[in-house]
């Protein structure tokens, strides 16, 4: 899904369409049907169509939509199962997208959901967040739903809590390191759901979360593509984290914040260890999303200064990691 946020950045043109019960429009071979057979009092059943329920419905639908609506189609289509949205630079070649991708759906006979769907804004709401043409926001819709959750009581209502705000965990610098009293009560497995817990800790650290997506602004800018990147790393004694960024017309504009906890044997190593570590690891995450360019990184440990272009350190871990990870090296 993080993939499909990015590829929207730059574009100033969305378009979003849904299919009316769009499983329902993709009818099931018949030799297949009677996999979908169902036994009721009158009688026995089976489906003429897509069905919501069945194992292999979601990924049948996606691999349909792909084949139909996005082949060839990629640069300025994005499908999520009945979610199509179409993406552009100007008005006028938003308009063209739009007469291909109609003449596609009409050719296929696919009927469209015209109370859900949005048609040429400047601004559009797509997997929870809004997009802009240089900006991802989350949804405000989905944070006050985040907001209105009470303090959980069992187990199953934290992982609840727990995933849902965390989907918006790129928004919130060191998310790890607030989440941690969280994740302590969150990772047991269901047999021990009875060691389950909700104490001061949790509390503060939930409440500290739902604060810091109502504090403005929330929002992440998608990358300039002439400024350089700015990566601001930094490492505690149980997480690590970074701050992805680049400074356009003076301004910073934070591009992707992440974080993670440390394992117990990442706990146990030095601190300059642990510091090289948040460089490698936020420089792994974000290759994708840096595409092979230049960039800073700025880290408060100063023995890592130009550490990329020393040949030894007293370091055997940092030493393979720089043996690793030579390849992102000429980007620092």
């Amino acid at each position: 899904m993080e993939e499909l946020l990015q590829r929207l950045g730059g574009h100033s043109w969305f378009t979003k369409l849904d299919l009316k019960s769009g499983y329902y429009q993709i009818p099931i071979q018949q030799q297949d049907k009677e996999k979908t057979a169902f036994v009721t009092q009158d009688g026995l059943y089976q489906f003429e169509v897509l069905s919501m329920g069945l194992m292999n419905a979601p990924p049948t639908f996606q691999r349909v939509m792909n084949n139909i609506i996005g082949y060839k189609r990629w640069d300025y289509v994005v499908v999520y199962l009945d979610d199509i949205l179409i993406f552009s630079n100007s008005f006028e070649e938003h308009i063209k997208h739009l007469q291909e991708v109609f003449g596609v759906l009409s050719e296929h006979q696919f009927m469209l959901n015209l109370d859900k769907c949005s048609l040429a804004k400047q601004a559009i709401d797509f997997l929870s967040h809004t997009i802009t043409e240089d900006s991802i926001i989350p949804s405000k819709e989905r944070i006050q739903a985040i907001i209105a959750i009470p303090q959980p009581k069992t187990l199953a209502q934290a992982n609840k809590f727990i995933g849902k705000i965390g989907w918006y965990r790129k928004f919130i610098p060191k998310f790890a390191k607030i989440a941690a009293p969280i994740h302590k009560v969150t990772n047991k497995i269901k047999r021990k759901k009875h060691e389950f817990y909700w104490h001061d800790a949790q509390i503060q650290a939930a409440n500290k979360l739902k604060q810091l997506l109502t504090e403005e602004p929330l929002l992440l800018r998608y990358p300039h593509p002439t400024a350089p990147f700015i990566l601001a790393t930094d490492a505690s004694e149980y997480a690590i984290g970074g701050a992805l960024k680049q400074i356009v017309d003076g301004k910073t504009h934070y591009n992707y914040f992440l974080s993670r906890l440390l394992t117990t044997t990442e706990r146990n190593y030095k601190t300059i260890e642990r510091e090289a570590l948040a460089i490698f690891w936020c420089m792994k995450k974000l290759e994708q999303y840096m595409g092979g360019r230049d960039v800073v990184i700025h880290t408060d440990h100063k023995p890592l200064a130009q550490f990329h272009k020393k040949n030894k350190f007293n370091s055997k871990r940092i030493d393979e990691w720089l043996l690793k990870h030579q390849d992102m090296l000429p980007q620092m």
